[in-house]
């Protein structure tokens, strides 16, 4: 995972819009950075009042922004490699369940 190179805690987030503000290292109200939801690529969960963000910053329209962010301590969705995704669970318990009758019926 690539190091981002602020790092601030969610100040606002209006779930409802899909946007809010990172408070900065400065705590200081008017140096909060607008940040989308969709800057938060990947993310398990939609980021909560006081969540620690850490995010790298570009201007747009002349207006700085947050981009790349991630929350701490939560974990992105699984991009397919190497962790179990849900149909590779969907699958396992089928099997499981087959093998569970297959072993019940011998044994009776």
């Amino acid at each position: 995972m690539a190091t981002q190179t602020e790092t601030g805690t969610i100040a606002a987030w209006k779930d409802d819009r899909g946007f809010g503000f990172i408070r900065t290292e400065s705590n200081n109200k008017e140096n909060d950075v607008f940040i989308h939801i969709s800057s938060l690529n990947n993310m398990s969960r939609r980021p909560r009042i006081g969540d620690v963000i850490h995010y790298d910053i570009t201007e747009e329209n002349g207006k700085t922004k947050a981009v790349n962010a991630i929350i701490e301590g939560v974990e992105p969705f699984s991009d397919g490699g190497g962790g179990f995704g849900i149909l590779t669970l969907l699958a396992v318990a089928v099997v499981s369940s087959a093998a569970t009758v297959l072993v019940m019926n011998n044994l009776s």
